[in-house]
């Protein structure tokens, strides 16, 4: 059969045609045979709703039992906006017959006016990605104020921020005029949409591996165990988990590349591409799950009976609940040496800071139970402590 002269099924033009050792008595573009269209929704409606669980417990996590919503979080709104987009745009296809079915079972027309939503679907996915990662790069940069991991942060930021946008201007500017990209028809000039599709793949690799390398020289300076120190970089690693689904992605992408039956191949890379997008708000909202579990199930997280009262002092058994103020100074000049350094408890609860932030344990404070007695801290370049009884 030759491929210049158009495959028509019932009196409709397919996509593409089949191979020659296809059965000619199998041809149906009204009921084609199907593929990975169940996984599609499942993932969307499970995976989306786990997704949406996590970010509402986030922002509720930061909004009353923290400092209140920062840049991160709304980095984080805007990639949940784009993953939803994502997925509806790819489910979109799959329930129009445009994706996971042969080509020569798909009307070549169909296909036709679904081509701007499979054009508009690549960047959105980009946009999702880069917003995930802003996200996490702008929290990192509140877990210490070290000149170091604060550059170290800024240059990471600058490398998401304008990676991101160039890929995503690329895979809206590949084909000149644009419109080219998904009107075949019109003259101009493309870019490999797939070879693109793969440097995108790429690229996203090698800055999810930037995120989980940048935290790993602070949490070796952190004064605790060894086995905290693992659980610490485990649980920044999670932050990370999307490198193994680029991973399983590439894999599927590189096989698209050199197909023959677009349409149905795709089907398998776009599974994977709906998980990823569901795991950036999942694995993005993790930092805050523990402080969350600790104020609604504290035994459940091990925790104690540190409470805070409404100045932001925590106090620990008795039934005075003193306030801890320093020495001669006010609640504004307290909270401001506090800013010297920010405990990691906003993002995993883990009581914990750099050395060189502290310095050695002389400097370091612990507030315990004193039979109900007040304890102030007087904070110089030294830390002194005195006692008064009431």
């Amino acid at each position: 059969m030759s491929t210049e002269t158009p495959f028509i099924v019932d009196g409709e033009v397919m996509f593409s045609h089949p191979p020659n050792n296809w059965p000619t008595d199998e041809f149906s573009w009204r009921d084609p045979v199907r593929s990975f269209v169940q996984e599609h929704y499942f993932i969307f409606g499970v995976m989306g709703s786990l997704a949406l669980i996590a970010l509402c417990q986030r922002f509720y996590t930061k909004a009353f039992l923290s400092k209140g919503l920062a840049v991160d979080d709304l980095f984080m709104f805007f990639a949940w906006i784009t993953s939803v987009t994502t997925q509806a745009l790819m489910c979109y296809q799959v329930a129009n017959k445009t994706l996971g079915l042969h080509g020569w079972e798909m009307v070549a027309s169909h296909f036709a006016k679904d081509m701007p939503i499979t054009y508009a679907t690549a960047g959105i996915f980009q946009m999702c990605n880069g917003f995930t990662k802003l996200s996490l790069l702008t929290f990192y940069l509140q877990l210490s104020p070290q000149r170091g991991w604060k550059i170290a942060n800024w240059i990471a930021i600058a490398i998401v921020a304008v990676s991101s946008t160039v890929i995503t201007l690329m895979l809206y500017l590949y084909c000149r005029p644009p419109a080219k990209a998904y009107m075949p028809q019109l003259e101009g000039d493309c870019l490999n949409p797939g070879a693109l599709y793969i440097a995108t793949a790429v690229s996203n690799i090698v800055t999810d591996l930037m995120l989980f390398v940048l935290p790993i020289p602070m949490v070796v300076k952190l004064r605790m165990s060894k086995v905290q120190k693992g659980g610490a970089v485990f649980i920044f690693g999670i932050g990370s988990v999307t490198v193994a689904t680029s991973g399983v992605r590439l894999h599927y992408l590189m096989k698209v590349l050199n197909t023959t039956d677009l349409t149905w191949d795709a089907a398998q890379a776009n599974i994977w591409s709906l998980i990823e997008a569901n795991l950036f708000i999942i694995c993005g909202s993790m930092p805050t799950l523990r402080k969350f579990f600790k104020h609604f199930a504290p035994r459940l997280m091990g925790g104690s009976s540190a409470n805070t009262n409404s100045n932001g002092y925590r106090h620990y058994g008795g039934t005075s609940g003193a306030r801890l103020e320093t020495i001669g100074g006010t609640n504004k000049e307290t909270r401001k040496a506090r800013s010297r350094y920010m405990e990691m408890d906003d993002m995993h609860d883990l009581s914990a800071m750099t050395r060189n932030d502290i310095g050695t344990d002389d400097n370091v404070d612990r507030v315990h139970n004193d039979n109900g007695s007040d304890k102030a801290i007087l904070q110089t370049k030294t830390v002194e402590v005195s006692y008064s009884r009431c």
